[in-house]
């Protein structure tokens, strides 16, 4: 192909894509609403089994009425995360799998009831831990900063409101012994999350270094390293491809075999050097011809093929007239008295017509092409 893929040449290969596409949303959309479905299910089952037990033990100030009110709201929001995520709104947000936002909104439940809970205080605290575990493998450094700064200053501000309002329900100095002791906890787990962010960051990089290495690989296995178009191997196999999309109706299918006239005698007269010049100029020329719809492949040497997916022979025909009269008119600023002209055959697919005798047309198309005069193209009779 002139740039990159197949287009109408393969339009299996680009649904065929889409489609991989559209299946890999929506299995990452289906494991996202799995882990905040499984999160809220036992994080927040564990949070409102600790502070119910709480309550049974009379250590949940205000009452049964406030504490299923609270959980009632905290549990609506909980909801309120798995419907926005089944209703796919989630996936136009720049971070689709809404762990922070998720992580934010359970420490706050955490820091509301920590508010109306004595004795087990700290326990509900520590809950902070398991939120954390959400977005150790997601969540920047910066986030995770953020969040613990949350945490323990709310945790803070927790325990100030009770000493003002509720003075009788705190032992001040206990608890604020054990607000050191989580601070100094949070600053562990947030150093461990520096680590494996750090960890993180470098398997990233090398996951994406060794991508790049597989692409290029890719690319000079199944592209031509001097014009940029595809290597025969490949292309057969996308002829093929084409063949069966033309053959189930999608469009006609036109392949062209194109040679660059006396190239030999261009190799000859002004080096291969000019040579390598003159075919990365055709290969330009034959990219503002084409588009990405169509296929372009080098055969060797000075032959290539193109394969058209159009609506008629005529379209075809147009196109690659065109690039030979572009061709005609090439200079060259090293060889000032070079002129390079192209030869063509073309052969349009025929009902039941296999890759090998459609190739075998536009070849012979091609001899007949060079033999009569050259600089031409002939149109390929059906067997």
């Amino acid at each position: 192909m002139c740039s990159s893929d197949l287009g109408r040449v393969a339009p299996n290969q680009e649904s065929g894509m889409d489609q991989t596409l559209t299946l890999h949303s929506v299995a990452l959309q289906s494991q996202q609403l799995r882990r905040v479905r499984f999160a809220i299910l036992a994080g927040g089952g564990a949070h409102t089994l600790l502070c119910w037990i709480a309550l049974q033990l009379d250590f949940f100030r205000g009452g049964e009425f406030l504490f299923y009110s609270l959980f009632a709201g905290l549990w609506a929001g909980h909801l309120l995360f798995i419907l926005f995520m089944l209703m796919g709104l989630n996936r136009r947000l720049a971070e689709p799998s809404m762990i922070m936002p998720l992580m934010v909104w359970s420490t706050t439940g955490l820091l509301i009831t920590a508010l109306f809970v004595d004795q087990v205080r700290l326990c509900v605290m520590l809950l902070f831990f398991a939120i954390v575990q959400l977005g150790v493998f997601q969540a920047s450094l910066r986030q995770f900063m953020a969040l613990a700064s949350y945490c323990v200053l709310g945790y803070a501000i927790v325990l100030g409101v009770i000493c003002v309002y509720w003075p009788e329900a705190i032992d001040a100095r206990g608890e604020w012994i054990q607000w050191g002791l989580f601070s100094v906890m949070v600053v562990a787990a947030m150093l461990l999350a520096s680590e494996i962010s750090t960890i993180r960051f470098q398997l990233g990089r090398r996951n994406q270094q060794l991508a790049e290495i597989v692409e290029r690989i890719h690319e000079m296995a199944v592209k031509d390293e001097l014009t940029g178009f595809y290597r025969r191997r490949h292309a057969m196999e996308l002829l093929n491809n084409a063949c069966g999309q033309s053959a189930r109706g999608a469009y006609q299918l036109a392949v062209v075999y194109l040679d660059l006239d006396h190239f030999k005698r261009t190799n000859d007269q002004y080096g291969h050097r000019m040579g390598d010049a003159v075919l990365q100029r055709f290969a330009d020329v034959a990219r503002r011809h084409l588009t990405k719809q169509d296929l372009a492949a080098r055969l060797g040497g000075e032959e290539f093929m193109l394969v058209l997916p159009v609506s008629d022979q005529e379209e075809a025909r147009n196109l690659v007239e065109g690039i030979l009269m572009s061709m005609r008119s090439q200079r060259f600023q090293d060889a000032p008295g070079l002129m390079v002209t192209v030869s063509g055959g073309l052969a349009m697919r025929a009902d039941g017509e296999t890759p090998a005798q459609l190739i075998k047309r536009a070849d012979l198309a091609l001899y007949r092409a060079k033999e009569t005069g050259r600089d031409k193209l002939i149109i390929g009779e059906t067997e």
